[in-house]
């Protein structure tokens, strides 16, 4: 009789355990996916500006992650982790990488005004891949005042944004980042 009631109890605190464990797991990933709203919010824009016809992209871009950089005053600073797969089998060119960085930002720049954000962070996905060989991911990180000023003066097109973070990569103080692994963690 003992044994039995042992093993019920032990049963319970193990189903207590279990259920404990779920929750926390839930609430760890409600804190680290902030604001599920804002990203569907974008991930719709992303949608609706670059649909196959108007882009070539087999899947719009998204956002897989709305990262927090830093706090200030005890707010979030974002830093958005946009994935583009381009589904091509060579390295694509600069100049095509900074044409979808700016349709990116022109989509979900105007979306993010009114949040702190450090950084955009689009990471390309590209070349072949499988059960052998997984394919190549490279990223660029612009700063939001380039983010400002390309989305604001119709005069910064993809071009100069390009020069500006090229430029910008030099600076140790700047977070942009020209072309570097995804794997590469600041």
């Amino acid at each position: 009789m003992l044994g039995m009631q042992t093993e019920v109890l032990v049963g319970g605190l193990l189903f207590v355990a279990l259920v404990a464990g779920v929750a926390i797991v839930a609430s760890h990933r409600r804190r680290s996916q902030p604001r599920p709203e804002l990203v569907r919010t974008c991930n719709d824009r992303l949608a609706g500006t670059h649909s196959e016809r108007r882009t070539h992209l087999e899947r719009p871009p998204t956002i897989r992650k709305l990262a927090v950089a830093d706090r200030a005053d005890d707010d979030p600073v974002y830093a958005p982790v946009v994935r583009v797969d381009l589904g091509t089998a060579d390295t694509p060119g600069i100049e095509l990488v900074f044409e979808y960085v700016a349709s990116v930002l022109a989509a979900i720049h105007p979306e993010l005004a009114d949040e702190r954000v450090d950084r955009y962070d689009l990471e390309f996905t590209f070349g072949p891949g499988g059960l052998v060989v997984s394919s190549e991911c490279r990223r660029v990180s612009i700063p939001a005042s380039l983010a400002d000023r390309f989305v604001d003066d119709e005069r910064f097109r993809a071009f100069d944004l390009q020069r500006a973070v090229e430029r910008a990569d030099d600076d140790p103080a700047s977070p942009a980042e020209l072309w570097v692994p995804c794997s590469d963690v600041r």
